[in-house]
């Protein structure tokens, strides 16, 4: 289930369980004669196993929600950086000081493992994350693999625009004696392959907090005719006038405006010219290519996708009047 690749070279150095051979020779001569060499080897030695994880969220800015809110996720990513596989558990807690108010369990799910199918959070369908049930599927990690992790939270009702909800993420080594243990405990044979194993210097458990906010967005869409030239050189509005529309979209608030976009129908009476849409005085094709705005079915569309807010944005296109 890990979904980052692991780097070639380990955070702890040797593997657990390289065995560690060492001889010397010693060689001498007699009178010119070449005397039998001596061999001495050292007892074979076995690299223990370090126990060492990190745990990060991943997320850049609190996650914007409404209230209430049926589902949300946090983005985490769980590293092993111990020298050999070890096995770690997974524990959320909603309840953190300083916050304005504590998310909740998501009805479906409190936390999930990425498949690896689809990157991203997935709830459900065909690429859906596997929820995590402690003690049946604990992520098992190779040295310097990692596993992204998914808190999914419901939000209550109520709350004010700006609150923030925290959720620390917890993971601990599943190896008795670890979690918590002074860095250089030695765990007797519970390491890999029966090796010794020693805490590092994470004690054997790691957490890292996400947050929510409120986002309470507000939109506001102001529209104009910003400029009109006719055929004869004025600003007469007449068969074959060209009008330039100016949009300006404005989001204030706080949070994430998700899938944000915009679409404006041509009035029956105009003809689209070709070429002429601009976003945020940027010229755009007419083609759904690789930039956000198209024309087609008489439609001007332009695709902002999630959008940090407070946020604004320009339209301008222009029409031929029939």
């Amino acid at each position: 289930m890990a979904w980052l690749a692991a780097p070639a070279a380990l955070a702890a150095g040797s593997a657990a369980g390289t065995p560690i051979a060492n001889s010397a020779t010693l060689s001498y001569s007699v009178e010119g004669r070449p005397a039998a060499p001596i061999t001495g080897a050292a007892p074979v030695v076995v690299v223990a196993e370090v126990i060492n994880l990190v745990l990060t969220w991943q997320d850049s800015t609190p996650a914007g929600v409404n209230s209430p809110d049926s589902g949300k996720a946090l983005s985490f990513v769980l590293t092993n950086t111990g020298n050999g596989t070890e096995t770690f558990r997974l524990l959320r807690n909603n309840g953190i000081a300083g916050d304005q108010f504590d998310p909740g369990n998501a009805a479906s799910g409190a936390i999930y493992l990425e498949s690896g199918v689809q990157a991203g959070f997935q709830a459900s369908g065909p690429n859906a994350d596997i929820l995590y049930l402690p003690g049946t599927n604990d992520p098992m990690l190779a040295a310097d693999s990692s596993q992204a992790v998914y808190v999914f939270s419901s939000i209550p009702a109520a709350l004010a625009t700006g609150a923030l909800g925290h959720v620390r993420l917890a993971a601990s080594s599943a190896t008795a004696g670890a979690p918590g243990a002074p860095p250089g405990t030695t765990l007797a044979g519970l390491g890999q392959r029966g090796v010794d194993a020693v805490v590092g210097g994470s004690r054997g458990q790691a957490s890292a907090q996400g947050s929510y906010i409120v986002s309470g967005i507000s939109l506001n869409l102001i529209k104009t005719v910003a400029a009109v030239r006719d055929t004869l050189g004025g600003t007469l509005v007449m068969p074959g006038s060209v009008l330039t529309y100016h949009i300006v979209l404005s989001l204030t608030g706080a949070g994430i405006a998700e899938k944000f976009s915009f679409a404006d129908p041509l009035p029956a009476s105009t003809t689209y010219l070709p070429g002429s849409i601009t976003v945020d005085g940027a010229a755009r094709s007419d083609a759904a290519d690789t930039d956000n705005a198209s024309f087609a079915a008489g439609t001007v569309s332009v695709l902002f996708g999630n959008t940090p807010v407070p946020a604004q944005h320009v339209i301008e296109f222009k029409v031929t009047v029939n």
